[in-house]
């Protein structure tokens, strides 16, 4: 085997090895606060970690997937232009992440009342507000590392470094970890640690991040590139976000610990997902590039490993759903339902994969996200009509109606725009 070269499998195995260890960590971080907190406590950790997240992720205004777009389609030797790549890409989320951290303090009273049930101090609230930035740069740098395929040391940074940070806070300051939600002190601090720790792995370009790099993307020419990803950046996130959310306001912070611990369970097929994105989009990239008559046959071979690797991992998690739940407190086995409904709805999803991949790189973004806005607005709709009726439960309902509405619609235009067929695709 050439060891430069490494098979989609060994890649995709050494990936999920990675992500694995983010899992495991992301896990212990949970089940030390489920487990140290009440559930209306532990509730509203896990909805500021929501907010927070989703509130970033619409903050990078699909900067992430521009970086990977283009970076992934750069020689390895072009280490200055990739450099640059990533200079005007922080150029423009901190930006972004300034104006949307100044709406974050401006809602923070509502949010506070709607979402958290008047339970939560304003200090920690407000203080959260920075860690959109922090994790944005994460995200960003790990981003840059999946473009230029340190598939491993991406998955490690964006999955495995806020919780390591969490965790390590967590420990030094265990003696007043409960009191005066200290929990929630520690948790914006770990966002700062993880932001600035990032920067480590990315160390050999920072030369490039200079002003005076002869290359550069102004603010408006990286707008009108990611702009049009944006909503395939958001959608992995966004209805899992708006349920979240959605479970916050039409009930307690009690339900909202139960739904998303179902979902943090069910979010292991998406670390699967996670891990075989991160090793099939760049080399996707690169094959319709410079290898196009090799598309083909690489496009079904990576969705058949799609396929395969999450209905094994949607299947075994099912099995196991009880007993995983119970690890986290007995009393949340009551939310077993909510997370077979969610496991199914994250195969469904992820069977459009690799079919959305062919609309980004045939440049035929608008009819994907004419299907994502439709599928979210199914999602919402679903929520409202569902969360009353059936708790969380209905949440995960709406998760799982939505995502079919994805897939279908997706692999419906896929072949009727035959994209497999061209090489050329217009916008």
């Amino acid at each position: 085997m050439n060891l430069k070269n490494p098979s989609l499998l060994l890649t995709s195995i050494l990936s999920t090895i990675a992500r694995f260890a983010g899992v495991g960590l992301n896990f212990a971080v949970a089940i030390v606060l489920t487990r140290t907190l009440s559930m209306a406590e532990a509730g509203m950790v896990f909805m500021l970690m929501t907010l927070v997240t989703g509130v970033s992720l619409f903050s990078r205004l699909g900067v992430e997937q521009w970086l990977v777009r283009d970076v992934a389609r750069l020689q390895d030797t072009e280490t200055a232009q990739q450099g640059v790549h990533l200079r005007d890409a922080y150029r423009m989320v901190l930006i972004s992440s300034g104006i949307f951290m100044l709406g974050w303090l401006l809602l923070a009273p509502l949010s506070r009342h709607w979402l958290f049930d008047d339970a939560i101090q304003m200090l920690p609230l407000m203080l959260a507000g920075s860690g959109i930035l922090f994790f944005n740069l994460v995200m960003l740098n790990s981003s840059f590392l999946k473009a230029i395929r340190h598939t491993s040391e991406s998955i490690l940074v964006q999955n495995s470094l806020p919780a390591v940070a969490y965790m390590l806070l967590i420990v030094l300051f265990w003696w007043g970890f409960r009191e005066n939600q200290h929990y929630l002190l520690l948790y914006v601090a770990s966002l700062v640690l993880a932001g600035l720790a990032s920067f480590y792995w990315v160390r050999p370009w920072w030369q490039s991040l200079h002003p005076a790099a002869a290359t550069q993307f102004s603010i408006k020419q990286v707008l009108q590139q990611s702009l049009p990803l944006a909503p395939v950046s958001f959608f992995s996130f966004l209805m899992l976000w708006a349920d979240t959310l959605l479970t916050g306001l039409l009930l307690s912070n009690e339900h909202v610990a139960l739904f998303t611990v179902a979902a943090r369970l069910s979010f292991v097929s998406l670390f699967f997902l996670g891990a075989l994105d991160a090793t099939i989009y760049p080399r996707l990239l690169r094959i319709h590039q410079h290898q196009p008559e090799q598309l083909r046959r690489f496009f079904w071979q990576a969705t058949g490993l799609v396929t395969g690797i999450l209905g094994g991992v949607t299947l075994l998690l099912l099995l196991l759903g009880d007993t995983l739940l119970a690890v986290f407190k007995p009393e949340y086995v009551q939310a077993g339902a909510t997370l077979a409904i969610l496991l199914v709805a994250q195969w469904v999803r992820a069977m459009s994969l690799t079919f959305s991949f062919l609309f980004i790189i045939q440049k035929q973004v608008r009819y994907l996200n004419i299907m994502l806005g439709a599928a979210l607005v199914v999602n919402i709709m679903a929520n409202l009509v569902l969360i009353p009726l059936y708790g969380t439960e209905g949440a995960a309902g709406a998760t799982l109606i939505a995502n079919f509405v994805l897939t279908g619609g997706v692999m419906l235009l896929f072949f009727k725009k035959r994209l497999l067929d061209t090489h050329e695709g217009l916008e």
